[in-house]
């Protein structure tokens, strides 16, 4: 009977060590980066961890360490037995000020050498897990991550890293080098401080398998900011379309009514009836061509603003399609005209009139008379 009463016993205290027998130390960022009311948000973050623990002597224990520039542990792993003196410990943590540079290797090293030690209140056989949270990058990328190795290898530790703001989101690699492996597990990225209350029910599970938390009532959630980004990019984008269009249908009017008087001016000096047609034909093609290209940018300038959806696509179109229209007919218009011209060119060549005076000329006597003879 008192062998199998051992027995019992040594079973007991098995199933306790497996399920929630674990150190816990975190490390939190005090450095100048963190606004004093963002590192509150971190203590009420590690509180609401706590609530769903159990905690105690033969369960969990909970201690605080905080860097900047220096470190200090605020209360080591035994000074608390009871949840309720270690969650007012925590609350108590508020107000902190928040001040100097990210020496995050130093608080490290500090966790290794110093927080899991018996006399700190670390115990023999209990699981060992460190959660560092973090608003930036350490002074030293080589040190930070090399503590961190050291960490886990001598003493076994698992080790949590959570990220929080655009700095480190930048670079995650000193985050992943500080976490367990695999990252997918051990590394979490928070936009601001204000949401890290989401990662509550992905991180206690990880402390204790038996909890399932779920996310608080007041939670706020986060914006999708990527989503935002990209809408007001590719309004930005349809913007600028829009404006870029325009100015090139405005332009290809310009063009048009520049090249029909330039025409015209080239040829103003052309009396014969096909000449005047060949006028008649440009100022009518390209006239054509800048209305019809103008009336379309009138018709889309119409429109106010309000009244046009943001970045519409048929409006755009149109307008290509009026500056395409537009450019057409007055290739179209001055190919006509070359053809036009030439053909009054090889006329005059083959008119009687024109063909008899030239043979008068021919024929004419050298002297005087030869020097003045015109075709009038």
């Amino acid at each position: 009977m008192k062998f199998e009463g051992t027995v019992f016993v040594g079973c007991f205290v098995l199933i306790c060590v497996s399920a929630v027998y674990k150190d816990v130390v975190y490390v939190m960022d005090r450095s100048g980066s963190v606004k004093e009311a963002d590192f509150d948000e971190s203590v009420d973050f590690v509180y609401n961890v706590t609530e769903y623990l159990a905690i105690g002597t033969s369960e969990m224990q909970v201690s605080i360490v905080i860097f900047s520039s220096s470190h200090s542990e605020e209360f080591d792993l035994n000074d608390f037995t009871s949840k309720a003196d270690l969650l007012n410990a925590i609350k108590n943590l508020r107000g902190t000020r928040t001040t100097g540079k990210t020496y995050t290797y130093d608080a490290i090293d500090y966790v290794k050498d110093n927080s899991f030690t018996s006399a700190k209140g670390g115990r023999s056989g209990a699981n060992r897990t460190v959660v560092i949270l973090t608003d930036g990058l350490s002074n030293n990328f080589t040190r930070t991550v090399t503590a961190a190795d050291e960490l886990r290898a001598g003493l076994g530790a698992e080790v949590f890293a959570i990220g929080i703001g655009s700095t480190v989101s930048k670079s995650n690699d000193e985050l992943k080098g500080i976490a367990s492996d695999p990252d997918s597990y051990y590394v979490h990225y928070i936009d601001t401080f204000v949401y890290l209350c989401n990662l509550i029910p992905a991180l206690v599970p990880k402390l204790d398998s038996t909890v399932t938390p779920s996310l608080l009532a007041d939670c706020p959630t986060p914006p999708s900011s990527t989503q935002e980004s990209t809408t007001a990019a590719a309004t930005t984008t349809g913007s600028t379309s829009g404006n870029t269009d325009l100015a090139t249908a405005t332009t290809t009017v310009t063009t048009s009514e520049t090249t029909s008087k330039s025409t015209e001016t080239s040829t103003s000096s052309i009396t014969t009836d096909s000449a005047t047609t060949v006028i008649q034909t440009t100022r009518v093609g390209t006239t054509l061509a800048a209305i019809g290209t103008t009336q379309i940018i009138q018709k889309t300038g119409d429109q106010s603003p309000s009244s046009q959806p943001s970045g519409s696509s048929s409006n755009t179109a149109a307008i290509a399609a009026g500056a395409a229209l537009g450019a057409l007919a007055a290739a179209a218009t001055l190919i006509v005209s070359a053809s036009l011209l030439r053909r009054w060119h090889l006329s005059t060549k083959e008119d009687p009139m024109v063909l008899a005076a030239v043979n008068q000329y021919q024929q004419a006597p050298i002297g005087p008379s030869k020097a003045s003879f015109s075709f009038a």
